[in-house]
């Protein structure tokens, strides 16, 4: 059980400062600004130390419960989770003073037992992680776009109440169960975290626009909507702006002569989609008809002619439209 254990906590660490690099420098999100990079950098730093504390449990066997350290950390993860969760979903509202009153219960780490304080850390947590999942069942009307993104939320909610029940049982059972769970239940979160990213890797903006649609004012009220829709043709049809490896929201916008917010607003309302699931839709579509009509090109040429970065992105968004993958489609259809 050690060994597993072990094993999850160096794959915990490695995947932790992996996301955190990724966010800071590479992945692109309009929402980006000193509360996001900051709450992320301090959660997953946080959840690496954790870890860290977990293997030193196994190797040495002090307790972490039994020291300060640990508890105000375990407290700290959690306004973490909540300030960069809602600076993800909610960009516009201004941070204020008030707050820092979610940072409160770490008092808890110098002023409490540990049969308080470590309950509440995770009491605290799951708190959040409810808070999150209902803002992602209340947008029912997009809800249904996005199920697999959102069933991301539900899991990580039942690891966190399962979390939960272990920080009021830490107390009471063996300490090595606990921190052999709480290794478990970090492992499969970031694994959750790390599959989404690779199956959804433009997952951030695509809740950014639900949300904005769920929680703004219509922003078409002032344009021709047919005559967008018209230009939004022409440019994937005609001009096959799809075929850009690095077309963007803003790009398509820019050239369509409207803002980010409209573009959204305006796939989202009239296809039933994000914009990067459309995006993707024209794609495939377009390669479907190159697997027809060119027999002798090969699957990557026809995944890079279409605008899919890499053949691995190809395959998937195939398979997750049509339903088998280029290959099977292109003997079914030669057939």
């Amino acid at each position: 059980m050690e060994i597993i254990s072990t094993f999850i906590i160096g794959f915990s660490i490695i995947t932790a400062i992996t996301l955190c690099i990724a966010y800071v420098f590479f992945i692109k999100h309009t929402n980006k600004n000193w509360v996001t990079l900051s709450s992320c950098i301090g959660l997953l730093g946080g959840v690496a130390v954790v870890q860290y504390y977990h293997f030193s449990f196994y190797a040495s066997g002090a307790d972490p419960l039994s020291t300060v350290n640990y508890r105000l950390l375990i407290l700290f993860l959690p306004p973490m989770f909540y300030f960069f969760s809602r600076s993800i979903l909610f960009p516009d509202l201004k941070v204020k003073p008030q707050y820092l009153v979610h940072f409160l219960p770490m008092l808890l780490a110098f002023i409490a037992p540990r049969e308080v304080a470590v309950p509440s850390a995770f009491l605290i947590g799951t708190g959040y992680c409810l808070w999150l999942t209902n803002i992602a069942y209340n947008l029912r009307e997009v809800r249904k776009r996005f199920g697999l993104v959102f069933i991301f939320f539900s899991f990580f909610t039942v690891i966190a109440i399962f979390v939960l029940i272990l920080g009021f049982a830490a107390t009471y059972i063996n300490p090595a169960y606990f921190y052999h769970f709480y290794t478990y239940g970090i492992g499969v979160s970031l694994i959750l975290v790390t599959g989404t990213l690779f199956v959804f890797p433009n997952v951030l903006s695509e809740i950014d626009e639900v949300v904005r649609l769920g929680y703004s004012n219509s922003t078409l009220n002032n344009i021709d909507i047919e005559a967008c829709k018209q230009t939004l043709n022409e440019l994937i049809t005609v001009v096959k702006m799809y075929q850009n490896e690095n077309l963007s929201l803003a790009l398509l916008a820019d050239e369509m002569k409207i803002s980010n917010h409209q573009l959204s607003e305006l796939i989202n309302s009239q296809f039933d989609m994000g914009f990067s699931q459309y995006i993707r839709l024209q794609r495939v579509e377009a390669a479907k008809q190159l697997l027809k009509s060119e027999v002798d090109a090969s699957i990557l040429s026809i995944s890079m002619e279409v605008g899919f970065k890499s053949q691995s992105n190809f395959y998937a968004a195939f398979k997750e439209i049509i339903g088998e993958s280029p290959g099977n489609y292109r003997k079914s259809v030669s057939n």
